[in-house]
């Protein structure tokens, strides 16, 4: 292209240049304006959620610390309740045992003084018969009376055999092949009633059958009180 070398024409073309020039000045200021703006609007766009999302966090923290301190005291009620059952459980349990103790007692009580049941004499109000944990021995326990209507003491020897079965054989123990002492006979003396207890052990295989009880007061008008018992009915098993 040809070029003027006329100073109006060059003049004139660096205007044109200049005016082009300044132009895409103005446009990327313009274009670096917006940019910056959004730019801005982005970033206070990111703060504001970025501020809403730590007030989230905080109060969810809040919230989880609240729950975790609620399952804390659920779990502690139920370890209260569960424990207060079982103490629950127990003080029945003893209460219960209690009872039939005292209605035992009671019922002995009154088989030995009611008027109703008065029996005249010494007699045999209860034999019982159980296995020591643990050993080859047995405890007995016998208890004897007298009537409501018998105002003097009572003394004399009692003792016991047991018959059974000793490798094929029926044998008869004594009381003294019994007892450890190898007592023929054992003493009491009450007013009322007395509980004679004591232990006694069995040969080994021997099998027992029935027991027989012989009572001997020492006073010559009184009678021996003689009484038998099945051994599985005196077996008290714990």
């Amino acid at each position: 292209m040809h070029r003027c070398p006329h100073p109006y024409h060059l003049t004139k073309r660096r205007r044109y240049i200049e005016r082009g020039a300044l132009l895409i000045v103005l446009l990327g200021l313009a274009v670096s304006f917006i940019a910056g703006r959004l730019s801005v609007g982005s970033v206070e766009s990111y703060q504001l959620e970025n501020k809403r999302l730590r007030q989230a966090v905080k109060q969810l923290s809040q919230t989880n610390k609240e729950l975790n301190q609620k399952q804390d005291f659920v779990e502690s009620a139920k370890k209260i309740n569960a424990y207060a059952e079982k103490e629950s459980r127990l003080a029945l349990s003893q209460l219960h045992d209690e009872l039939s103790d005292t209605k035992e007692q009671l019922a002995f009580y009154q088989r030995v003084v009611a008027p109703e049941t008065i029996i005249k004499g010494l007699h045999v109000s209860g034999f019982e018969i159980s296995p020591v944990t643990g050993t080859d021995e047995y405890q007995y326990e016998l208890i004897i009376a007298q009537g409501a209507n018998q105002k003097r003491a009572i003394k004399g020897r009692y003792s016991f055999s047991i018959q059974g079965q000793l490798d094929g054989v029926e044998v008869t123990l004594a009381f003294e092949q019994l007892t450890k002492k190898s007592l023929k006979t054992k003493a009491f003396s009450f007013r009322y009633y007395e509980i004679l207890t004591g232990k006694i052990k069995l040969p080994q295989d021997f099998k027992p059958k029935q027991v027989d009880v012989v009572i001997q007061p020492s006073s010559k008008s009184a009678k021996p009180v003689e009484r038998r018992w099945i051994w599985q009915a005196l077996l008290k098993r714990n």
